[in-house]
C-alpha cells in the first residue's frame, strides 16, 4: 500500500520569529546554567581548598555548594584564625570534621538542612519550637513569615496562625507579615510561643513596587505614594481605574460618564503638561510589563502605586514623562489551599437629571414664547393648545415624560472566585470574575469575563519561574451614535406623544415641529451598535540568583487585543400621533451595515541584573538592564447598505452594489538600556540615581536616541543624635530629586514624508494617481520633561500620624505640536518641536490611625493638590470658540466675552455700548472691557476657572469587634465649564425646557438672571457670543463612598468550613453638593451639556472564605 506524505508550511510574523528567538537564547542559557548546576550538585563529594581564609567566607562557599544554611554567631567565629584546607573529592561530613577540628567548634546538622556551629556541645542542641501567631484583636494571623535570624530557615504560620519549627537553642526568631511590624524573640530555653504582631499603621517596613523592582518605603528617595487593594475594594466598581478617584496625592482621577464599559476616566498624575498629541496619559505597569488597567479585575489587585517625579519614573524613559501608575496583581501564599468567593448586587439610578417642563399646554405656549421673541413664526394655534389643556383622556393628549421612558433602575452583578496556595516552593493565585452591568439608560448594556493567573516556583536553591497572565473578554452593547445623543433626541422630543401608538413608532405630534430620533424606537428596534473585545496581558519570568546579593532577572510578555463591532442600520417607519399618518423613516443613518475588526499586538522582553548588598553600615543596591519592545495594530472595515431585511446583521445579507471597505496597519519599536543605583549610609544618609538610553522607531534615525535620567538624595533627621531624644517624632525624613523625562507617543512616523491618492482629470478621463499633502520636519526629536521635586515625610506619634507632602516644578520644552504655516501653503503643517509648558504644584496626604480599648480603631485622612500651568513658549497665539492658546497664561485659557446681566429696556441698550447684534428687551447684555464703546473681538478677555484651583478627599474608618464602616468624601474647587444645547438651551430642535426657565425674563416679570425664552437654533443675541453665559460652576463636594459590614464570628461559621464570611452593604455617590445646574458637574469634556449621567449605586454584596 503506498503512503503518501502531506507537508504544511507554517510560517510565524517576524515578531513571532524574533520573540521565539529570545526564548531560544534564554533557554540555551538556562540549559548550560542547569547543566552546570546539576554537575555542581550532583556530586556527593566537594574539592576544597582555602588559604588563610576567613572562617566566614569558607562557611559561605561551602552553603553554595551543599545547599545547606549554616547558622552560627559572629562573635564566636570573628576572633578564629584564618583557616588552611585543602580535601580532593571529600564528603561533607567529612569537611566538617577538618573544619570543626580545626577550628574547635562543634556541629550538628539538623533536620531541616541546617548546619549548626558552637563553640560549646552543650549549646548545640536543637529543638522543636511550636508557636501562635495573631493580631492585636486576638486574631490567628495566617501567612506570617518565621525565620531563624541570620539564616534562610522559616516557615509560614497556617490559616490558625499556628507554626512549627526546629531550632537551635540560642535561636532568635523573626517574625513578619505585610502590614505589621517586624519582631525578634529569642528562644532562650521556650518550647512554645504566643506572638502578637502590631499593626505597622505607618508602612515604614513597607516594601513598595517601583520601576523594576521594590524598595523598602522609608529608603524611598522619590515621590512615591501607593494604595492597597483592600483600601481600593471599599467600593464596588468594575473598572478599577475608577476606584483610584481620592485615593492618591497627585493623581487625579475624573470618571467623565457612569456609562457601562465605557466610563471615560481619565488619569493624570499632577496636570497638565503637554499640548501636543503625545498626550499626558501615564504609563501603566501591570507585574512589571506595560499594560491595562481597565482589563484588571479590582479583586486582583493587590497595591497600586504611583510614581510621580523624575527619580521614580526616569527608569521608564521615553515613556514615563507623564507619570507611572504601577500595578501589582495577588500572587498565591504558602500554605493550604484557600478558596474565595465573592458576590455583591447593586442598584443603581441616575444621580441627577435636569427638571424639565412636561406639561404639553405649558410647553406648547413657551414654544409659541420662543418663536416670536425670536422672530418666527409661532409653531401651535390656539385650538392645539386647548386640547391638551382642556383634555380628559390623557392616552390622546398626554403629559409625557420622555426622560422616564429613557431612564430606569439598572442592576448590576459581580461574582469571583479566587483560590490560591502553595506548598514548599511553588504558590500560585487564580481569579474569575464575572461581571453583567446593564446601564440606567436603556439600550446600554456591559458584560466583563476577567481571569487573572499568577505562578511563582522555586526551582531550587537558585533558581525560581513564574508567571502572570490576565484576561479579559467584554460584551458591550449601546445605541448607534452613544450616550450624548440618546439624551439629546429624548429632550428634543416633546411632551405631546409618547414613544409609540398602536405598535406604530411616533415621530412628533404635528408635522410643523421640530425634533430628532426616537429613542425608544431605536433601543426597540435593536439599532445598537455590538462590540466584542478580547484582551490578553501576559508574561513568563526567570529569576537566577548567581551569588549572594546579585540576581539575574528576565521578563517576556504580550499584549494581545481584538476589537470587533457590527453596527446595523434598519428601516424602521415612523408616524405623526395627531393622525397617525406615515412621517417617513426613523433617523437612524444609512440603513446597511458596517463590521470592523481592529488589532494589536505589543511584545516587550527585558534582561536585568540587579544587586543588593551591605557593607557595615553602608547600602548598596543597584540594578542594569535591556529591553525590547514592538507594537504591530491593523484594522480592517467594510459596509454593504440596502438590505433587504432588518433581520440579517451578515455582510453577505447585503446587496454588493455599493459595498465599502478599508484598512490600515502600523508598528513601532522601541530599544532601552536602562539602570539604577541606590545608596545609603546608616539608614540616614539616602542617594539614588537612574538612568535610561531609549531609541524609538518613531523619530529620524540622527535624532531617535534620547538619553534620560534623575538624581535623588534624602536625609532622615530623625536618626540625628539631636533629635533622638524627641519621643513623639518616630520618621522625619526630608528629601529632593531632579530629572529629565520624555515622551514619544507622536505618532508612527511624523518624520517621513508620505503621499496621499487623488485623483486627476487627464486626457478627458479621472485618473487615479498620488500627491504629497503635508510637509515634514526630517530634524523632529525627543519631547522632553523636567522635574524638580522636594518633600517631606514625618512619621509621629508613636505611629499614629503621618504626612507626606511634596511640591514640585515640571517644565515640558520641544513639544510637538502641528507648526503654525500660512493658509495660502496649501499643505498640511509639519510635527515639529516647538513650544513649553510650566506646570507647578504641591500636595500632601495626612492620615491619623488610632485604637481605643482592645475593640475600638479609628482612622481618618486627607489629601490635598493643587497645580498650575503656563504656556511658557507657543509662538503666535492662537484663539478657539471659548479658548486662546497664549504664552504667559495657562494653557487653553478660557477666553470669552463678559455676560453683564440683562437689558431690561430699549433705553438701556441705546445708553450701553453697540452691540453686534441688534438687541432687544430680555436678551444677553455684555461688558464692553476695553471701555471703547463697542462690543467686538477686542472685548473678548481671560476667565478664570479652566481647571480645579485644588481638590481633596476625606477618607475615614472605624471597626469595633467584628462590625467595620468606611466613608470617602471628594471635593473639586474652582472648576468651570463650558456647556450649551440641548438640556440647558431651550427648544434646540424643539427640546423640552428645564423648570428652570419658568424664572424667564418677561416684561412682567424682568429677570437679572435668565434671558427671555428663545429658540437656541441660531438666536445671535444670545448663542453669537462665547460668553460666560455658558460657563457654569463645577466646583462640587460629594460623598462617594459609605460602607458597612459585619465580618461573622469565626465560631460559627468553622462549623460549616467556613474560615471567613464578611457582608457589606455600599452606597457609591449618595449625595453632591455643586451650584452646577441639572447635571453632575463631573465631567471630562465640555461644550454639549447632556452626556450619559453619573450613577447612584446601593451595593449589597458578601464574602466568604474556604
Amino acid at each position: 500500500m503506498k503512503k503518501t506524505t502531506i507537508q504544511a508550511d507554517f510560517v510565524l510574523p517576524r515578531y513571532a520569529r524574533k520573540l521565539l528567538r529570545m526564548f531560544k537564547f534564554t533557554g540555551i542559557l538556562l540549559l548550560i546554567f542547569f547543566q552546570t548546576s546539576a554537575a555542581g550538585y550532583s556530586q556527593n563529594n566537594l574539592s576544597i581548598s582555602f588559604v588563610k581564609t576567613d572562617i566566614e567566607k569558607v562557611f559561605h562557599y561551602l552553603e553554595k555548594k551543599s545547599g545547606y544554611t549554616f547558622y552560627y554567631s559572629n562573635n564566636e567565629v570573628e576572633n578564629l584564625p584564618k583557616l588552611s584546607i585543602k580535601m580532593e573529592k571529600a564528603a561533607m561530613r567529612d569537611i566538617l570534621d577538618e573544619v570543626s577540628h580545626l577550628t574547635g567548634l562543634h556541629y550538628a546538622i539538623m533536620e531541616n538542612n541546617m548546619i549548626v556551629f558552637k563553640k560549646s556541645v552543650n549549646e548545640i542542641q536543637a529543638k522543636k519550637i511550636n508557636g501562635k501567631v495573631s493580631d492585636e484583636k486576638g486574631m490567628p494571623l495566617p501567612n506570617i513569615t518565621v525565620q531563624v535570624k541570620g539564616t534562610t530557615t522559616g516557615t509560614l504560620t497556617a490559616v490558625d496562625g499556628l507554626f512549627s519549627l526546629q531550632v537551635p537553642d540560642n535561636a532568635v526568631l523573626v517574625f513578619s507579615g505585610i502590614g505589621f511590624l517586624k519582631q525578634e524573640i529569642p528562644v532562650a530555653g521556650q518550647t512554645l510561643l504566643t506572638v502578637t504582631m502590631k499593626e505597622d499603621v505607618a508602612g515604614l517596613n513597607e516594601v513598595v513596587v517601583v520601576g523594576y523592582g521594590t524598595q523598602e518605603k522609608h529608603k524611598l528617595t522619590s515621590a512615591v505614594v501607593t494604595v492597597s487593594g483592600a483600601d481600593l475594594n471599599k467600593r464596588i466598581a468594575t473598572n478599577p481605574a475608577t476606584l483610584l478617584q481620592g485615593q492618591l496625592p497627585g493623581l487625579q482621577v475624573t470618571q467623565g460618564s457612569g456609562e457601562p464599559g465605557n466610563e471615560n476616566v481619565q488619569l493624570r498624575i499632577r496636570g497638565i503638561s503637554t499640548f501636543s498629541g503625545a498626550g499626558n496619559d501615564p504609563l501603566v505597569i501591570i507585574d512589571g510589563l506595560p499594560g491595562s488597567l481597565s482589563v484588571l479585575n479590582p479583586n486582583d489587585i493587590e497595591s497600586v502605586s504611583v510614581l510621580k517625579d523624575a527619580a521614580s519614573a526616569a527608569i521608564y524613559g521615553s515613556r514615563g514623562a507623564n507619570g507611572v501608575i504601577v500595578v501589582k496583581t495577588k500572587k498565591g501564599k504558602g500554605g493550604a489551599f484557600s478558596l474565595t468567593y465573592g458576590y455583591n448586587l447593586g442598584i443603581s439610578q441616575a444621580s441627577k437629571l435636569p427638571n424639565i417642563i412636561t406639561n404639553s399646554a405649558e410647553y406648547m405656549q413657551l414654544s409659541n414664547e420662543a418663536h416670536t421673541n425670536s422672530g418666527l413664526a409661532p409653531l401651535y394655534n390656539q385650538q392645539q393648545i386647548d386640547l391638551y389643556q382642556n383634555a380628559t383622556d390623557r392616552v390622546k393628549y398626554p403629559n409625557h415624560n420622555w426622560l422616564n421612558d429613557i431612564f430606569h433602575t439598572a442592576y448590576t452583578q459581580n461574582h469571583y472566585l479566587n483560590m490560591s496556595g502553595g506548598k514548599e516552593s511553588t504558590t500560585y493565585s487564580l481569579g474569575i470574575g464575572i461581571s453583567t452591568q446593564p446601564g440606567v439608560m436603556i439600550g446600554f448594556d456591559y458584560k466583563k469575563y476577567t481571569l487573572d493567573l499568577g505562578l511563582s516556583s522555586r526551582v531550587n536553591k537558585r533558581i525560581t519561574i513564574g508567571t502572570n497572565v490576565q484576561m479579559r473578554y467584554a460584551d458591550r452593547k449601546y445605541p448607534e451614535n452613544g450616550a450624548s445623543d440618546m439624551f439629546l433626541s429624548a429632550l428634543a422630543q416633546s411632551p405631546l406623544y409618547p414613544a409609540s401608538s398602536d405598535g406604530k413608532w411616533i415621530k412628533k405630534a404635528y408635522s410643523n415641529e421640530l425634533g430628532n430620533k426616537n429613542p425608544v424606537a431605536i433601543v426597540q428596534e435593536d439599532v445598537r451598535t455590538r462590540t466584542s473585545d478580547y484582551y490578553a496581558q501576559g508574561n513568563l519570568s526567570l529569576d537566577i540568583d548567581i551569588i549572594d546579593g546579585l540576581k539575574w532577572e528576565n521578563r517576556a510578555g504580550m499584549n494581545y487585543d481584538n476589537y470587533k463591532y457590527n453596527d446595523f442600520r434598519p428601516v424602521v417607519p415612523t408616524y405623526y400621533f395627531s393622525d397617525m399618518s406615515p412621517a417617513g423613516l426613523l433617523d437612524d443613518g444609512t440603513p446597511g451595515l458596517t463590521v470592523g475588526n481592529s488589532g494589536n499586538i505589543y511584545t516587550v522582553y527585558y534582561s536585568q541584573f540587579t544587586f543588593k548588598k551591605k557593607f557595615g553600615e553602608h547600602n548598596v543596591s543597584a540594578l542594569a538592564g535591556y529591553q525590547q519592545e514592538q507594537n504591530k495594530a491593523d484594522n480592517l472595515d467594510a459596509s454593504r447598505t440596502q438590505f433587504p431585511t432588518n433581520l440579517l446583521r451578515e455582510l453577505n445579507a447585503g446587496p454588493e452594489q455599493g459595498q465599502a471597505n478599508d484598512g490600515t496597519s502600523s508598528k513601532w519599536a522601541i530599544r532601552s538600556f536602562y539602570g539604577n543605583a541606590n545608596y545609603d549610609y546608616k539608614d540616614k544618609y539616602l542617594f539614588g540615581t537612574s538612568v535610561r538610553y531609549d531609541g524609538t522607531s518613531r523619530l529620524p534615525s540622527n535624532t531617535r536616541w534620547g538619553l534620560f535620567y534623575s538624581f535623588s538624595g534624602a536625609w532622615r533627621v530623625s536618626e540625628e543624635s539631636f533629635l533622638k531624644n524627641i519621643s513623639w517624632i518616630n520618621d522625619l525624613k526630608l528629601r529632593g530629586s531632579w530629572g529629565q523625562l520624555g515622551n514619544q507617543n507622536i505618532g508612527t512616523y511624523p518624520y517621513q514624508p508620505s503621499l496621499d491618492g487623488r485623483s486627476y482629470a487627464f486626457g478627458g478621463t479621472v485618473t487615479n494617481g498620488v500627491a504629497g499633502s503635508s510637509l515634514v520636519d526630517p530634524s523632529l526629536t525627543w519631547e522632553t520633561t523636567r522635574v524638580l521635586d522636594f518633600g517631606i515625610n514625618l512619621t509621629a506619634l508613636n505611629n499614629k500620624l503621618t504626612f507626606t507632602g511634596d511640591w514640585f516644578n515640571k517644565y515640558t520644552y520641544d513639544i510637538l505640536r502641528g507648526s503654525q504655516v500660512p493658509l495660502w501653503l496649501g499643505l498640511n503643517a509639519p510635527t515639529i518641536n516647538n513650544g513649553a509648558v510650566r506646570n507647578k504644584g504641591f500636595e500632601f496626604n495626612v492620615q491619623y490611625n488610632d485604637r481605643i480599648g482592645k475593640n475600638f480603631t479609628w482612622y481618618v485622612g486627607a489629601n490635598f493638590q493643587t497645580y498650575k500651568n503656563t504656556l511658557e513658549k507657543f509662538g503666535k497665539r492662537e484663539i478657539g470658540g471659548h479658548t486662546i492658546r497664549e504664552e504667559g497664561h495657562e494653557l487653553d485659557a478660557y477666553y470669552m466675552y463678559v455676560w453683564d446681566g440683562i437689558f431690561q429696556s430699549a433705553d438701556e441698550i441705546a445708553k450701553s455700548p453697540k452691540q453686534p447684534v441688534d438687541a432687544t428687551p430680555g436678551d444677553l447684555k455684555i461688558k464692553d472691557v476695553n471701555g471703547d464703546g463697542v462690543i467686538n473681538d477686542k472685548d473678548r478677555t481671560y476667565v478664570k476657572g479652566k481647571y480645579p484651583s485644588f481638590q481633596y478627599a476625606i477618607n475615614l474608618g472605624a471597626s469595633w469587634k467584628n462590625f467595620d464602616i468606611s466613608a470617602q468624601l471628594y471635593a473639586s474647587q474652582g472648576q468651570k465649564i463650558y456647556v450649551n444645547g440641548w438640556g440647558i438651551e431651550p427648544f434646540r430642535q424643539g427640546s423640552i425646557p428645564t423648570t428652570d426657565w419658568r424664572n424667564r425674563w418677561t416684561p412682567e416679570h424682568p429677570s437679572t438672571t435668565m434671558p427671555k425664552i428663545y429658540v437656541a437654533d441660531g438666536y445671535q443675541p444670545v448663542q453669537n457670543y462665547a460668553s460666560t453665559y455658558f460657563l457654569k460652576d463645577a466646583s462640587f463636594i460629594r460623598l462617594r463612598n459609605l460602607q458597612l459590614g459585619y465580618t461573622l464570628p469565626k465560631n460559627l461559621i468553622s462549623r460549616i468550613g467556613m474560615k471567613s464570611l464578611r457582608v457589606y452593604f455600599t452606597a457609591d455617590n449618595l449625595f453632591t453638593i455643586s451650584k452646577y445646574p441639572g447635571l453632575d458637574p463631573e465631567r471630562v469634556d465640555e461644550g454639549r451639556y447632556v452626556t450619559y449621567p453619573q450613577t447612584k449605586t446601593y451595593t449589597f454584596g458578601a464574602m466568604v472564605q474556604f
